[in-house]
């Protein structure tokens, strides 16, 4: 795949491959065809002998708002063996950047909500803005997680802090948990990350390779593989059976459209954060 609808794909003369979510009008939540185009394009930097380093971006106001509520309020989940399948290979398209050989920063601008939030923990490095807010704000309205690394950057109490609160964390709290490698002001980000892809992209390329993929084996000896499988196969349940919350969720983001329905949710929880 080389022609994109909601992505952008550019290699400049420093080896740096620019992999930008092109779909602003939505602070670029994840469709269908955006999750299967950032798969195309990871995959075809990670085979580019031009390219050493790969930057994830967001088009416009933000990073990426999560993964896209109208789409999803659409879904057919009338079988449960086609949804999980279907689920499953949408996690095996999600997680490219944890699979491909080259280094994958995450440029973060001022949104990293749900599944934006999951891509950059996917990513080797992540570079926010001072002004990003990040979470799983999704719990709140019925929907879980389309993955779980999460367990495997912080602690216990902070991760079931953040799954069982569906609170949003701020740019410098997320930094001091691990979540994220910088926080620079949002009028410096394009800077930062060039400077730190620059940096990645003139190490030596096989090099690079072979401790991402210790590093990533690391990981999954002590048991990161098997752990998601397990929540995979929950969700997958759960996406095809959802809770009462979820299908009054998708029920009023048809009749009523998603602001509004966003708003209604989001009342009972006002004040408590």
């Amino acid at each position: 795949m080389t022609d994109y609808t909601h992505l952008i794909y550019e290699v400049d003369a420093d080896h740096i491959c620019w992999l930008t979510l092109n779909r602003p009008e939505k602070l670029n939540a994840m469709n269908l065809k955006l999750i299967a185009e950032l798969q195309a394009g990871l995959e075809r930097a990670d085979a580019d002998d031009d390219v050493n380093v790969i930057v994830i971006q967001g088009a416009g106001r933000g990073f990426c708002a999560g993964h896209d509520l109208d789409e999803d309020a659409e879904e057919d989940r009338s079988s449960v063996y086609e949804y999980r399948a279907h689920y499953f290979k949408q996690f095996d398209e999600f997680t490219t950047p944890w699979r491909v050989t080259k280094p994958v920063i995450a440029s973060v601008n001022s949104i990293a909500i749900g599944k934006g939030f999951e891509l950059s923990l996917f990513c080797d490095i992540t570079i926010a803005s001072d002004d990003t807010r990040i979470g799983y704000n999704e719990v709140r309205y019925g929907i879980s997680g389309h993955c779980m690394f999460l367990p495997w950057l912080v602690n216990m109490k902070t991760a079931k802090d953040l799954l069982l609160t569906g609170r949003e964390l701020t740019a410098a709290e997320a930094k001091e948990m691990g979540l994220i490698t910088d926080v620079v002001p949002l009028e410096e980000l394009k800077e930062a990350t060039h400077k730190k892809a620059l940096l990645m992209a003139r190490m030596p390329r096989e090099m690079q390779r072979m401790h991402k993929m210790y590093l990533n084996r690391v990981y999954e000896m002590q048991g990161l593989k098997t752990a998601t499988d397990y929540y995979l196969e929950q969700v997958a349940i759960m996406g095809a059976n959802p809770v009462p919350e979820y299908e009054e969720f998708s029920k009023s983001t048809i009749e009523k459209g998603l602001k509004a329905t966003l708003k209604e949710a989001n009342a009972r929880y006002e004040g408590l954060d």
